[in-house]
């Protein structure tokens, strides 16, 4: 008895609160039985709305008791898992714009923007569409079960605009660029080009000393062979390879040792030098002068 009054409790109050969802007209057993078996299709469709407001039909005291309570408690979960939005639409220096309509999926659901009251939604994804004067903006929102108040906003105009009405016009904005370094291109060419000498001639003196005959030693410079001994020209063709690999590898390394006191010592710091930035608005535009050098 105790569990049936608290549902009855319960009809009574959610009917109460549909106010103009449910008829004032008393419904018949077969309109009660037929609103329970529409609920019962449309919230496993996923239409809360459609389907807590037939529950609230069919929760009335009017309905059979099996049927009215079955109502009562399919309407009070989806009570809880009925996602709301809100709505908010303003100008480019952030007022409300209370004269704006909102279409939900292409229905007018709103006609001003003034009571501050939330509205039910099925879940998932929605097109929210706002209309002020002339203009439109269109938010796309995807929405959960048992969200509520969720708040879809709207800005009408270019925010940037709103600048001259600051009176702020003048305002300078002064932005220090810090000192910069330069260093000669030449020393960078010199530092490459000696590495590039450095690796060549390395290789050369390499290649000069495998060539040298097993016969034959760079220590002494001598080769124990007969003369006209055919490794004798090897010899001399090997040792010349050597030494002008090294010495091409000597010439780098003094161009790159010449290139870095080059490249430090022909450095080149230029001043500060200051940025300045003027906001300017128009009628129908606004941006930023820059003078002084970037």
């Amino acid at each position: 008895m105790i569990r049936t009054a608290r549902t009855i409790g319960i009809a009574i109050a959610l009917v109460t609160a549909a106010g103009s969802i449910v008829s004032a007209e008393e419904l018949s057993k077969e309109a009660c039985i037929d609103a329970h078996s529409r609920g019962q299709d449309a919230k496993d469709q996923g239409k809360i709305s459609l389907a807590r407001k037939l529950f609230l039909s069919c929760a009335q005291s009017t309905c059979p008791a099996l049927v009215q309570g079955d109502c009562a408690r399919f309407a009070d979960d989806l009570s809880r898992s009925q996602p709301t939005l809100s709505f908010t639409a303003r100008d480019g220096a952030g007022a409300d714009l209370p004269d704006t309509t909102v279409y939900i999926d292409g229905v007018l659901t709103v006609t001003r923007l003034d009571d501050g009251k939330a509205h039910d939604v099925d879940p998932g994804a929605h097109t929210i569409k706002f209309i002020h004067g002339s203009k439109d903006q269109v938010v796309t929102v995807v929405i959960n079960a048992g969200e509520k108040g969720r708040t879809v906003a709207a800005t009408f105009g270019d925010p940037v605009a709103s600048v001259s009405g600051l009176g702020k016009a003048d305002l300078k904005v002064a932005k220090k660029a810090g000192p910069k370094t330069s260093h000669p291109v030449g020393a960078k060419v010199l530092i490459g080009a000696g590495v590039l000498l450095v690796a060549g001639g390395t290789t050369m003196g390499v290649l000069g000393m495998m060539q040298l005959p097993d016969n034959c030693s760079l220590s002494t410079h001598q080769c124990a062979a007969p003369p006209k001994d055919p490794s004798l020209d090897k010899a001399s063709s090997a040792i010349q390879l050597s030494n002008v690999g090294w010495i091409t590898a000597g010439v780098g390394v003094a161009a790159v040792a010449g290139g870095f006191a080059w490249y430090i010592g022909g450095k080149k710091t230029s001043k500060e030098e200051n940025v300045v930035a003027t906001p300017w608005v128009t009628s129908d535009s606004a941006g930023f002068a820059v003078m002084g050098h970037l």
